[in-house]
């Protein structure tokens, strides 16, 4: 059977994968590397709090081939905080594409690269579904958690940030809605955010209907805007951050 996933170039010179399935890339075609830095660890807040050197506790609905990850590991290592990333996904692509994209070099990371690429080469065909701790060097733990989404549950205010990078409402509409962001916004800390690339009026309006205050931010290349969506501060709730 072909490979239901084609390596693509972008145009900064990173590479993703575009699934055949869906009709969709798994970042943008304008720049991987530039949207998932961009949209994700700078526009979540992330890249600040890592500057911190507390601990960061992050939740990614979209794991894909884990550019969003490695990206916020290295900053992580860099800045000598520890990082606890949890990360949801149906599927991970095969290791021979995981190689292939090269990210490890690309961020700076080949350790983590690779400790992903050959817990993947352990199973011959689709990961089953289950949780799986995988194990890190320094001090970054990351928990894949493979199944639906629909279907996970998530301690309440337990993460700073969430990465939403599910394909869009077109190929996923069961997670863009108020239902499953509802969800996410209990997960989220006081004062948290959300990030994601879609500003969409529905998707607005239903991580509003859940609780958040949405904002755009201006976007990468090819992007005009993105989202950014806070969980208020709890009344009388002092932050430590």
């Amino acid at each position: 059977m072909d490979n239901p996933l084609e390596i693509i170039t972008t145009r900064d010179g990173s590479r993703t994968l575009y699934s055949r399935q869906y009709k969709q890339s798994f970042h943008s075609v304008h720049g991987a590397l530039t949207e998932a830095h961009h949209v994700f660890l700078e526009g979540s807040g992330t890249e600040e709090l890592l500057k911190s050197q507390q601990e960061v506790r992050v939740l990614e609905i979209g794991f894909g081939a884990g550019l969003n990850w490695l990206i916020t590991a290295a900053a992580a290592r860099q800045n000598r905080t520890r990082l606890t990333y949890t990360a949801l996904d149906k599927q991970i692509p095969s290791a021979e594409s995981l190689s292939q994209l090269g990210y490890g070099e690309l961020v700076g990371a080949p350790g983590l690269a690779t400790t992903i690429g050959e817990w993947r080469k352990s199973f011959s065909g689709d990961v089953p579904y289950g949780t799986y701790n995988l194990p890190l060097e320094h001090d970054c733990t990351l928990q894949l958690c493979i199944g639906e989404a629909t279907e996970a549950s998530f301690p309440d205010r337990s993460y700073d940030s969430i990465y939403f990078d599910a394909f869009d409402p077109g190929a996923n509409p069961e997670l863009w809605v108020p239902e499953f962001f509802g969800k996410l916004h209990r997960a989220l800390r006081d004062g948290g955010c959300l990030a994601t690339y879609s500003v969409a009026g529905h998707v607005r309006r239903s991580l509003t209907s859940s609780g958040f205050s949405v904002a755009r931010r201006p976007g990468p290349p090819g992007k005009r805007e993105v989202l950014a969506a806070w969980k208020p501060q709890a009344a009388g709730f002092r932050s430590d951050r």
